[in-house]
């Protein structure tokens, strides 16, 4: 009853809301209107109903009893595309890549073992190094990985893919966001993820230095505005988990096609970005982190189509492996292939486009 009380007055109804916020979100209000909004429940009954909904609270449950939140497939993901695009859904495989999806089945091919050392990697079941896995089996599939290629990376950090290309005698030109003082891009130093210039790039448990400062430059290039000067002089470009960090959804699908200005005709562009794996509807799309449906890939495949170039079939199988219903938690631990974003639940999806004449 006091509680109750305490609810009623205006002022102290925004302090109830407050402290609510911070009990079972964790955090602290967002703002006045997320205030306001938790300030009009009359009784305590009330304030728990709304507060038990929250994803922070429910997140917290998970984690707190010991459990990890099982992942079901929702029927968006099952159903045939309602445009004319390539599409399959099977479990997918590194030994045959196409536009797929990271899944449990895949850390346990062999290629994935052969690429991990090739990587100097634990093969491990993380998806960002399924992303390298990925990239680097797309490229091998297609034969872009040899004596005499030339490709592209963009927002690479301090990735090994340019390593692992030039141990095997490709020329890479290695970029990543010209210097500066963006929040992304202090957000990537403090994580040890930018790269201001080669020294960042080089691993030498991959590759002998003297081949490294033959094969690899680096260069500073804004992926929001891809310089001309680069359009087809490459056999294949890449990206890795760079895409859905570019401001919006739009720029990440604007930077997909650009990217393809860089690629000889047949050669290809493969990319990783996050797919929201919850909805087709609401999602993730706040400046920051934009967080890719399925609506996303479809529309983009059916335009890249109209511009006369090849998507690999779109797969969009979540797998069946034991591995793929565990969604991760803080503090992510392993299997690390599902994760929240947000209220959402997300994995890497990759795209393989061949560029046409």
């Amino acid at each position: 009853m006091a509680m109750d009380r305490y609810l009623a007055g205006n002022d102290t109804a925004r302090e109830a809301a407050a402290w609510a916020i911070r009990l079972f979100c964790g955090r602290e209000p967002a703002d006045e209107e997320e205030i306001a909004l938790h300030s009009v429940h009359q009784t305590l009954d009330g304030m728990r109903r709304a507060f038990a909904e929250t994803w922070e609270f429910r997140q917290f449950i998970d984690s707190f009893d010991g459990s990890r939140r099982r992942f079901g497939v929702p029927p968006f993901l099952m159903r045939p595309p309602r445009t004319d695009i390539p599409w399959k859904f099977e479990q997918p495989t590194l030994d045959e890549p196409v536009s797929q999806l990271c899944t449990g089945s895949q850390f346990k091919e062999p290629v994935y073992a052969e690429i991990a050392e090739a990587l100097s990697v634990h093969a491990h079941p993380h998806r960002r190094t399924w992303e390298m896995a990925y990239i680097t089996s797309v490229l091998a599939s297609h034969g872009l990985i040899g004596i005499g290629r030339r490709a592209i990376g963009f927002g690479c950090g301090r990735e090994r893919i340019p390593s692992l290309l030039a141990s095997r005698g490709v020329e890479v030109l290695a970029t990543d966001e010209p210097a500066g003082e963006s929040t992304g891009q202090a957000r990537w130093r403090a994580a040890n993820q930018y790269a201001s210039g080669l020294g960042d790039l080089f691993h030498n448990q991959i590759v002998h230095l003297d081949d490294f400062e033959r094969l690899v430059e680096y260069g500073a290039v804004d992926m929001n505005d891809i310089p001309a000067s680069l359009d087809g002089q490459f056999d294949c470009c890449w990206s890795m988990s760079a895409a859905h960090h570019l401001g919006s959804i739009d720029k990440a699908m604007a930077f997909v096609e650009a990217s393809l200005r860089t690629v000889k005709p047949g050669g290809f562009a493969v990319h990783t970005m996050d797919f929201n794996l919850s909805s087709n509807g609401d999602t993730l799309d706040n400046g920051i982190h934009a967080l890719l449906r399925r609506r996303d890939l479809e529309a983009l495949c059916a335009h890249l189509s109209t511009q006369g170039h090849q998507v690999l079939p779109l797969n969009l199988h979540t797998g069946h492996d034991g591995m793929d219903d565990v969604v991760d938690l803080p503090p992510h631990g392993l299997p690390h292939i599902k994760l929240y974003v947000d209220r959402y639940i997300t994995t890497s999806f990759g795209i393989a486009i061949r560029k046409g004449a």
